[in-house]
């Protein structure tokens, strides 16, 4: 059990960590009595000066007493080692359960919770910082801050030991310290909760915009993305620069009240001593006990605001994860059965009326009533947004807040469990997700079986049933390829295949396919639903759809409109009603089609002997026929009379199969290139410190404000040896001398008046170096924030496919590891302009006053400069590796939060448990090395500390036994030495912060140089002319282009291609997957560079070109629908360069036929978008109206109606037969109904124009067009 408060310390565990607690707890006391252990052995060595006469060997007297400082030196750095270390590795074991119990509540949390969070990846960042701040003050602060306790307590009784009184005066300002810390800390933790909130937001500015890239700049929005990233980020400047005012003053003011005791302390003292009444001994132990408690009051003031964070993480956390016991109690209020035996009778839905959350006055089902039958296959059809997913999400129980009855083999569905629910049900959705894994995992990690063969067979099998066999071949490394972000990304169609494999693996009872088969072209899409059809036979399967072409005359038909059921029965039942709703929908998609010109009828041969392997370089080897229907068009496919284990094709030609890439193919020799430039990317060595501050320094715009820093940095450095210097002549009056005044009631007053204002100008100093390099250092990483964010939003699209730049990791490099650097920056400059000023004045200064022992001293700096510098390069190490670690860890659960639907659909939390697992235990191991070098630098620094200052304690008082030296001249040398010594072990204690800085900067400005030369692209090019309305010539001219990707610039897509497209076109694009289609509108929109005279917009190169001008005349409407979480309004605007009114957004909606359904919505156009609000057809048909709204000269569709219904299909098809409001429009598709409307029909084949004219005469010609259409894949 751990603790249950919104402390630091919530989620230790006192029985797993009771170990690792009473070590840190026994080294933590022990380290915090050594500075009072210290404190004693000083004032004897000290209480020498007055009675060394009396001793007749005062020399080895005075080198015991010194070597017992030594020995203390030495035996603490084991100690303070341990007590480091111990710390830390808590604070790892926080960092690795918090994320544990994130990653759980991620997976547990209900999907309403997803629907209704608009913040979704920026929350995540910001939370993953959260445990950072948690981990961090947990653990090397709250080691710092517990052992300064211990040693405060431990100095405070040593001090009351040797004089009450004098402890009493010294302490007096205490009560005033605590007040003064508590009010700060309050203003700290509020401005903290403000800054935390505006970068999450921020985090998810910069996050869409990276994940919609293609659209921003397809749309011209980069500038439009930059400004609201940049006001995002400006809130976040402005609450840390609150902070950091609050925080700069509670530090100047408590430094000011310490150094204060100081000087109190001792003016009492020597009072004390002229009475009589204490001994030099008590009053320099007293004063060595209130100089380090002082020292010690001031390094814990440096770490309250890291635990006054990490309070604001711990709440922000449990807040979070509070959230999972409302649900987790509403869960065990409901009486939840397991359903043992499956699914084996009909499932029936009486009455049932739901609404999304999200939109609670819209009904997204209105008392539909079904049956389902066991055992067969059931269609629920209608157009996009009529009610067909809802269906599919209530069976799931992704949503339980219905009224109605449902009910799986006669139990009512809210009482049955959800894992086994979901256990026996799969759903197959119309966008399939990815995750960054091989495609072997991405298939294998739904199925249960243990047994290695029979699951080796069942992946065979996957593979054949959806068709993947060709896919696969084509990979690098067959099922061992890499996909997703990290590797190539499949087209749509690729995808739903894969979907459908998983749902073989699992082979649930129920089979829900919602739009599973939309992006495949209907040759694939029926060899796909007859192969569906032989493996459910006599399992229940329920098909949502739009496509009435797969449904045969017995299959049982649901109609869906607007929620309702308007028709159900048999096929071939309600074709009979003529006047019927199903009829008129088969009559509108039907028409002059393929079958009209010839027969697509084919068959599936099975050929003898024509086996191949194609998984060579997989581990699993097996032999296959890869799916190619043959090229005899005259042959028939009987694909359902097969049985599974007979379904094969006809084997392709392997010499014309290049490698498939994230665009279009890649070869193998290009992706090595690729892979071998991701991973020198990741091996790049960290910039140095001066680099950094060089870079800073010449990107700088507020250089003033950083010269102000340096000044007051170096001023406040100067105040120290100034402030020694005049504390020494309070020393010096604590050694009664009869010939002079020194020691006297008015030495003592002068001389802590002048102490007194060097103490308060050294405070204000320290005010004003704090908050300027806070202040300097925000702006700083505000630059780098902004700037990063500009060059990546205008850099080549091309940039976003490396594996180097996911999303989740950039976004949380800008937003958490920047913040490291900040940290570092102004500790760096505030601790080395220190170093400088007190080891050069410091040191001269000493020099001057005394050069034999300041040459002691000096003589074991190189020590301390050569520990630092090994330090150094071993933290660099560590700490490297681990915040690598981490990024990827953090990227687990980035991938889980974006594919959570698939992963609670497929039941494969344990997968995502299991990665996470995994890179959890690399943690642990980074987080023990990091802990036990850290530990050790620490230590080791304060262990030459000590021992230094035993030797200097030494030496000093052997110049005064020898008479080399007066008291005034030893304690003047000896302060100004202390001081410097100080300073030095304070850089050495900053090294880890600098470290973890120097990850981000190296990270960011490596961004920062491999886009270097980005804007130029961006901005050449002169023609910014509209393109003229009515052209003599082309509007689009291709004359001889080739062209190849800059990740494969060997692989030629585009060969010798000439084309010529003109005003008034309506041109289909056709050809198979890879062939160049895409490749086309990449280049007419100058996504990439194409050479020179090889393409023409308006007689003008397009290299010529503006692009903003160029692309403000061009709409793409992409196959897979992109939209932000803004109201409809702001989605249908975005990208248009003239104001548009909402006449225009409703004229533009019923001209896309969706106007009905927005105009139900309460709030209307302000209405916000979010996943459950739009079907997969509605955002398509949104994204056509956001196209049009831009009013663009060139309209470019890239397969756009693939994911809509018979009728939406149809309007869409319907306006460009009449033609758009464009010049032109180019359609790339695979749709023989979109190739109906078009006027004109090109045909590409691996990268040539093959045939190009009009349909009816190619397809009277039985011209290449009719063989490709046959053969297209996704």
């Amino acid at each position: 059990m751990g603790f249950h408060n919104n402390n630091i310390y919530s989620y230790v565990q006192v029985r797993k960590d009771l170990v690792l607690l009473w070590l840190l707890t026994a080294s933590t006391t022990a380290s915090g009595v050594i500075p009072a252990a210290l404190s004693i052995l000083t004032g004897r060595v000290f209480n020498l000066l007055n009675e060394y006469s009396d001793w007749s060997d005062p020399i080895h007297e005075l080198r015991l007493r010194s070597m017992v400082i030594l020995a203390l030196g030495s035996g603490c750095i084991v100690i303070i080692w341990l007590c480091i270390s111990s710390w830390m590795l808590l604070g790892e074991r926080q960092n690795y359960r918090v994320r544990t119990r994130l990653i759980d509540s991620y997976l547990q949390k209900p999907m309403k919770w997803y629907d209704d969070n608009d913040t979704l990846t920026g929350d995540l960042t910001q939370t993953n910082r959260c445990v950072e701040e948690l981990r961090s003050s947990s653990a090397e602060a709250s080691a710092l801050t517990s052992k300064s306790l211990v040693t405060i307590l431990a100095l405070t009784i040593t001090s009351f030991y040797y004089s009450w009184s004098l402890t009493l005066v010294t302490m007096c300002g205490a009560p005033v310290i605590v007040l003064c810390a508590f009010f700060f800390s309050r203003l700290i933790h509020v401005y903290s909760e403000r800054e935390n909130s505006h970068t999450a937001f921020s985090s998810q500015v910069f996050t869409w915009s990276m994940e919609a890239a293609q659209l921003v700049r397809l749309s011209c929005m980069q500038l439009v993305e930059i400004q609201n990233f940049q006001s995002a980020i400006k809130r976040c400047s402005e609450n840390f620069m609150r902070m950091c005012l609050y925080a700069s003053a509670n530090m100047a003011i408590l430094k000011f009240l310490t150094l204060t005791m100081f000087i109190q302390a001792f003016w009492f003292g020597s009072a004390m001593i002229r009475k009589h009444k204490l001994k030099i001994e008590d009053v320099i132990t007293c004063f060595q006990s209130c100089v380090l408690l002082g020292a010690t009051i001031n390094g814990i003031l440096h770490q309250i605001v890291v635990l006054q964070k990490g309070k604001v993480g711990v709440i922000n956390i449990n807040e979070f994860l509070r959230q999972d016991e409302e649900f987790r109690e509403d869960y065990e209020n409901s009486r939840q059965f397991y359903m043992d035996g499956g699914i084996s009778e009909k499932i029936e839905l009486h009455n049932v009326q739901f609404n999304y959350p999200s939109r609670p006055t819209v009904p997204a089902l209105k008392n539909i009533t079904l049956s389902l039958p066991a055992g067969k296959i059931t269609y629920v059809v209608g157009k996009s947004g009529s009610g067909k997913s809802s269906i599919g999400n209530l069976l799931l129980k992704l949503y339980d807040e219905y009224n109605g009855n449902i009910k799986i083999d006669g139990m009512d569905l809210k009482t049955i469990d959800q894992k086994s629910i979901m256990e026996n049900i799969t759903l197959v959705e119309q966008r399939c997700t990815l995750f960054n894994d091989t495609l072997r995992n991405n298939i294998l990690f739904c199925s249960k079986e243990t047994d290695e063969v029979i699951r080796d067979e069942r992946l065979k099998a996957a593979c054949r049933i959806s068709l993947l066999d060709n896919f696969i071949y084509d990979l690098p490394d067959g099922l061992d390829t890499l996909i997703g972000t990290s590797g190539i990304t499949p087209s749509g169609g690729q995808q739903q295949r894969i979907a459908i494999a998983r749902a073989y693996m699992r082979n649930t009872p129920l089979l829900v396919l919602d739009e599973a088969v939309s992006a495949l072209d209907v040759v694939h899409r029926g060899l796909l639903m007859n192969a569906v059809r032989a493996w459910r036979s006599g399992m229940t399967t329920i098909v949502l759809t739009h496509d009435l072409s797969e449904i045969g005359p017995d299959d049982m038909i649901y109609l869906l409109e607007d929620g309702e059921v308007v028709e159900q029965g048999l096929q071939r039942n309600l074709l009979l009603n003529r006047q019927g709703r199903f009829f008129n929908m088969v009559n509108l998609g039907a028409g002059t089609d393929l079958a009209d010109s010839c027969s697509l009828i084919t068959t599936v041969e099975i050929p003898e002997g024509n086996k191949i392997t194609a998984y060579d370089d997989s581990l699993i080897e097996y032999e296959f026929d890869t799916p190619r229907i043959d090229e005899d068009l005259g042959s028939l496919m009987e694909i359902s009379s097969i049985p599974l284990d007979d379904l094969s094709y006809r084997q392709k030609d392997r010499s014309k199969a290049p490698r498939v890439t994230i665009k279009e193919k890649l070869n193998e020799k290009d992706l090595i290139c690729v892979e071998e430039k991701s991973q020198k990317n990741k091996s790049r060595d960290l910039m140095s410190i001066a680099e950094i501050m060089k870079r800073m320094y010449k990107d700088s715009s507020r250089k003033t404000v950083l010269f102000l820093g340096i000044l007051c940095s170096l001023y406040a450095g100067i105040s120290n040896p100034i402030f020694s210097y005049t504390f020494s002549y309070l020393l010096n009056g604590i050694v009664p001398d009869k010939d002079s005044s020194r020691g006297s009631p008015g030495y003592l007053l002068k001389w802590s008046f002048i102490a007194m204002g060097i103490a308060a100008a050294d405070s204000g100093l320290t005010f004003l170096k704090e908050f300027t390099l806070g202040y300097y250092s925000e702006i700083y990483i505000r630059m780098l924030r902004n700037d990063t964010m500009r060059k990546i939003t205008y850099n080549r699209i091309e940039w976003f496919s490396q594996d180097t730049n996911k999303p989740s990791e950039l976004s949380s490099l800008l937003m958490n590891d920047l913040r490291d650097l900040r940290t570092s920056t102004s500790k760096f400059i505030s601790v080395v302009s220190s170093f400088i000023i007190v080891s050069s004045v410091g040191l001269i200064w000493a020099i001057a006053t005394g050069w034999k022992l300041s040459l002691v001293c000096i003589s074991m700096f190189p020590l301390l400069i050569i520990f630092s510098m090994i330090y150094g390069i071993l933290l660099k190490k560590y700490e490297t590796e681990y915040k690598n670690t981490i990024a990827e860890l953090e990227n687990v659960q980035y991938e889980v939060v974006l594919g959570i639907k698939t992963i609670k659909c497929l039941q494969v939390e344990h997968h995502f448990k299991q990665k996470f697992n995994i890179l959890k235990q690399k943690v642990k191991q980074m987080g023990k090395r990091r802990a036990i070098v850290t530990g050790f630098g620490v230590a080791v620094s304060n262990g030459l500390t000590m021992s230094i200052q035993g030797i200097l304690y030494y030496y000093a008082i052997k110049l005064v036994i020898y008479g080399e030296y007066t008291t005034k001249k030893m304690f003047e040398t000896f302060t100004l030495l202390l001081f410097t010594i100080m300073t030095c072990n304070n850089l050495v204690n900053q090294i880890p912060d600098i470290r973890r800085g120097q990850r981000a900067a190296s990270k960011v400005y490596r961004i920062l140089e491999d886009i270097d030369e980005i804007e130029c692209f961006e901005t050449e090019g002169q023609r910014a002319v509209q393109i003229d309305k009515n052209p003599t010539g082309p509007v689009i001219r291709f004359n001889d282009l080739s062209f190849a990707y800059p990740t494969a610039p060997t692989v030629k897509i585009l060969k010798h291609l000439n084309m010529e497209i003109y005003n008034g076109d309506r041109i289909a694009i056709v050809g198979e997957s890879g062939c160049g289609k895409s490749t086309l509108v990449n280049v007419i929109t100058r996504l990439y560079e194409c050479p020179p005279n090889s393409l023409f917009v308006d007689n003008t190169d397009i290299n010529d070109w503006a692009i903003p001008e160029l692309r403000e005349q061009i709409a793409v409407v992409e196959q897979k629908p992109t939209l932000f979480k803004g109201t409809i309004r702001e989605n249908l605007v975005y990208g248009s360069s003239t104001n548009v009114t909402d006449v225009e957004v409703f004229d533009m909606l019923r001209y896309v036929g969706i106007y009905d359904f927005f105009a139900t919505l309460p709030e209307g156009l302000e209405t916000k978008i979010d996943s459950g609000l739009l079907s997969g057809g509605q955002n398509q048909r949104l994204c056509i109206a956001r196209a049009l709204l831009q009013k663009p000269k060139i309209l470019i569709l890239d397969e756009c109606t693939s994911a809509l219904d018979t009728m939406s299909s149809h309007i869409i098809n319907e306006i460009i037969r009449k033609g758009p409001p464009t010049m032109l429009t180019i359609s790339i598709t695979h749709d023989e109904q979109m190739v109906k409307a078009c006027n004109k029909v090109a045909v590409l084949d691996q990268g040539h124009i093959v045939e190009m004219g009009n349909r009816e005469d190619l397809f009277r010609q039985r011209s290449q067009l009719l063989k490709v259409l046959t053969r297209i894949g996704a």
